[in-house]
């Protein structure tokens, strides 16, 4: 505004004040959802809705970053996947998750997604390639502000909340969330979620 940053050179300033602040607001969205569940005042939205489409909105929305990784996206070739829960709060679960298996999966790599029925539940896997997380990692992921050595290193923006408010979404709607690691294999995040029937509209109607 006051004429510091020539012409030619103010895009590039924008595009960096709009990436902050769309991590800021996450953060604050973040913290205020955090708040409402850790005070028992969340009130969960339920419907039906196909958790492969909601994947498929988070993958375009973070296609710079999976384009600039020159990564290999897998398991979307499948039918719909039905859950009954929160579409906005699984579409945070979702991004926070893919958001991560981008950035510490290895260029050229992958990420894969996989869909299971475990005990009545719906499960869904997120999975990328790459350096993976140590045993004594494991049980700290889902701690609040926890962050690992190498997340330090590649995670400037993090403030250690992601995983966190994973778990604690999950928790909310009765799932339950796993990690699994092979160190210098992959990663993989597994949750579960109640299943969803897809409404079917009657082809006749009674006459009254």
């Amino acid at each position: 505004l006051d004429g510091t940053i020539p012409p030619e050179r103010q895009s590039h300033y924008l595009k960096i004040i709009s990436d902050e602040v769309k991590r800021l607001s996450r953060i604050v969205r973040s913290m205020l959802n955090l708040s409402q569940i850790e005070a028992g005042e969340m009130k969960l939205n339920r419907h039906t809705f196909d958790m492969v489409d909601t994947i498929c909105q988070t993958l375009f929305s973070l296609e710079r970053q999976i384009d600039d990784k020159k990564l290999e996206i897998r398991g979307l070739d499948h039918d719909k996947v039905f859950v009954d829960a929160d579409e906005d709060l699984i579409h945070q679960v979702v991004y926070n998750l893919t958001e991560n298996a981008i950035k510490f999966a290895n260029t050229g790599g992958y990420i894969e997604f996989e869909f299971l029925k475990e005990g009545g539940r719906q499960m869904i896997g997120v999975k990328n390639s790459g350096e993976g997380l140590s045993k004594e990692e494991i049980p700290r992921v889902f701690d609040r502000f926890y962050k690992t050595d190498r997340s330090r290193g590649q995670d400037k923006s993090g403030v250690g909340l992601g995983l966190y408010i994973v778990r604690s979404i999950v928790t909310l709607h009765g799932g339950d969330i796993i990690v699994k690691s092979v160190q210098g294999e992959y990663c993989e995040f597994l949750f579960t979620l109640p299943p969803g029937k897809p409404k079917t509209q009657n082809k006749f109607k009674k006459n009254s």
